[in-house]
């Protein structure tokens, strides 16, 4: 019986007729499409059909939508152009509908396989068209990560220009910041190792572009070629120009920070705009001294106030903060304060408490006592989840501080546990020292409050206040930078 309610040629679906099918995926299928109007000067579609009789899980349908919303918000003449999208209902089957511009051409691919040889000249001029796409949708806020860039993804028009197709696995830096590690999407030879890791980045989009120039120069999956410290040893295979040298140099490092070479700088070096010397990767910071990365332009600030100059230049070298930059922003991952100072004596008495609490109320039920009686443990229940929260939470949680162009994201996982928040950038005030609920060896201690929308959102517990007042001023510094234009 399902044949009879598969979709075929000649099949109308909304306003269109099915001429014949493209491809065809797990649940969803492409196919050629003509335009019931097609006398009113409408042209002929691709439309992928999801039916979700046939989707396995909900998170297909997702991914589904994510495409619908991707390609409605994209300009560019090197994406396809999106046209519609509406849900269809025939012989008791819901299908979801995409219908997008028609792109003439092959993929690469299919070209390279068809024996085609591409000379280093025409690599380089297609690798500057790729990064021009990948340029747009960097620039967008939040930028937006394609994170399947590969040859069958990459369309080439008779004219020779191309257009990268295949956006169902398009995933915003945001999202990916909040909820990382959810889907791995990716062809083998073409993701880099923090997108298996689940962190794709907009970097990530620029590994796979150039393990597309190396399959165009080669022939070969970049899986299938030899590497020296898990980074793609072209040496002996062939001869690269500088261009491309520069550009490959810098986009098949397997370490995203050292992927430093912009895709716009990519594409001023491959079309002869710029001097490949700024190509050059530069060193990745060793994990200890991430924070020197800015020192330079802390330093430039105009006028430094008084409390600047009294505050540290860098962090102490026994400190487990750590600072990585991302493409759009920065991210701060603050170590757990542990059972120290005065944590363990209030974390010991906030464990008695609730176990005097727990014996009074599980003896007056024991008793039968009027209900007045354990209802009068109530309070200081609630009391005593109160100090567990205050004396443990810090000891006990991992935070990340998030900032990008268009929000401050904060992270707290606390016993596995995760959660999220995120505020727009333009509703975060001041960042300051604030005395803290947490001594440490029976001294007072301090916290940054971030002052985040109507709430203020306490961090740091547990650091030194050397730590916390560079983070003060670091975190100042990099809000001002991101809101600029």
């Amino acid at each position: 019986m399902k044949g009879s309610t598969s979709l075929k040629e000649s099949d109308r679906i909304g306003d269109y007729t099915l001429v014949r099918q493209i491809g065809r995926g797990i649940s969803a299928s492409t196919w050629l499409a003509h335009p019931a109007n097609a006398a009113e000067g409408k042209s002929d579609a691709v439309l992928k059909i999801l039916d979700l009789s046939e989707a396995s899980t909900w998170n297909m349908v997702d991914i589904f939508k994510r495409e619908s919303e991707a390609l409605r918000t994209l300009s560019h003449p090197g994406i396809p152009a999106y046209l519609d999208s509406f849900e269809s209902e025939a012989e008791g089957r819901l299908r979801l509908v995409l219908a997008m511009e028609l792109i003439e051409g092959q993929d690469l691919e299919k070209i390279v396989k068809s024996g085609k040889k591409f000379a280093e000249t025409e690599v380089e001029r297609i690798l500057a068209e790729l990064s021009g796409i990948l340029t747009y949708l960097g620039s967008l806020r939040p930028p937006i990560v394609h994170r399947d860039v590969n040859p069958r993804n990459i369309i080439m028009r008779p004219d020779g220009s191309i257009v990268l197709v295949d956006f169902s696995g398009v995933q915003d830096a945001v999202r990916t910041a909040l909820f990382p590690g959810a889907t791995l999407v990716g062809t083998a030879g073409y993701i880099p190792l923090e997108q298996v890791g689940g962190k794709a980045t907009h970097r990530s989009d620029l590994y796979g572009a150039a393990a597309t120039a190396v399959f165009l120069l080669t022939g070969r999956n970049p899986a299938e070629l030899p590497t020296s410290g898990l980074k793609i040893d072209l040496s002996g295979i062939v001869d690269l120009s500088d261009k491309l040298s520069a550009v490959l140099g810098s986009w098949l490092e397997p370490d995203v920070a050292r992927r430093s070479l912009s895709a716009s700088d990519a594409a001023a070096i491959l079309r002869g705009e710029a001097e490949c010397g700024v190509a050059a990767p530069a060193p990745a910071p060793p994990p200890d001294s991430a924070d020197q990365q800015y020192a330079g332009a802390r330093r430039r600030a105009a006028a430094p106030s008084a409390k600047r100059r009294n505050y540290p230049e860098s962090l102490p070298a026994e400190s487990k903060i750590l600072i990585e930059r991302m493409d759009d922003g920065v991210k701060v991952t603050l170590p757990r304060a542990g059972m120290k100072g005065s944590a363990a004596p209030g974390a010991m008495f906030a464990t008695i408490w609730i176990g005097f609490v727990a014996f009074w109320t599980l003896m007056t039920l024991r008793m039968r006592a009027p209900f007045f009686f354990p209802a009068f443990s109530i309070p200081f229940w609630g009391v005593g989840f109160f100090m567990v929260k205050t004396m443990l939470g810090p000891a006990f949680s991992k935070r990340e501080i998030i900032l990008t162009r268009e929000n401050l994201i904060v992270k707290t996982n606390t016993f596995g546990l995760e959660r999220a928040s995120a505020w727009p950038l333009r509703d975060i005030g001041s960042i300051r020292l604030v005395p803290s609920r947490l001594q440490v060896n029976s001294l007072p201690s301090k916290e940054l409050l971030v002052e985040a929308g109507t709430r203020h959102v306490l961090i740091g517990a547990g650091l030194s206040e050397r730590e916390l007042q560079y983070l003060e001023i670091y975190l100042d510094e990099e809000l001002g930078r991101l809101r600029e234009p």
